[in-house]
């Protein structure tokens, strides 16, 4: 499920990417303070194609954000069988080498007696 997402995810961020760069600069100037721009493909930009891609912009920022939080929110397994296994592992070396250093003063107790 994660690998389908993480693959639709970089597909998202492709072609937002490229519909980013595709679309013009807003920059009107002067013009937009007297009324100027206000024509015809002013007042239809939601039927050309400039108005498809900005409302397909969004959409696809939409999706980015939504699969973002999923694939942060789905718990990956390597990470937690990881997780769980490393303190047993480094408690068990750690007993072990308790064990060992206890029979190394025993032994050497042991040697001290008999002397």
């Amino acid at each position: 499920m994660k690998i389908f997402l993480t693959i639709i995810f970089l597909a998202v961020c492709v072609g937002l990417v490229i519909l980013v760069l595709m679309q013009e600069g807003k920059s009107a100037g002067l013009g937009s303070i007297g009324g100027i721009g206000d024509t015809y493909w002013g007042k239809n930009k939601s039927r050309s194609m400039e108005g498809n891609m900005v409302r397909f912009t969004k959409i696809l920022a939409a999706a980015f954000l939504i699969i973002a939080l999923g694939l942060n929110m789905i718990p990956d397994r390597q990470k937690s069988t990881t997780a769980s296994t490393a303190p047993a592992a480094v408690e068990t070396e750690a007993a072990q080498a308790q064990t060992e250093a206890a029979q190394t003063e025993a032994d050497a107790a042991g040697q001290e007696t008999e002397a």
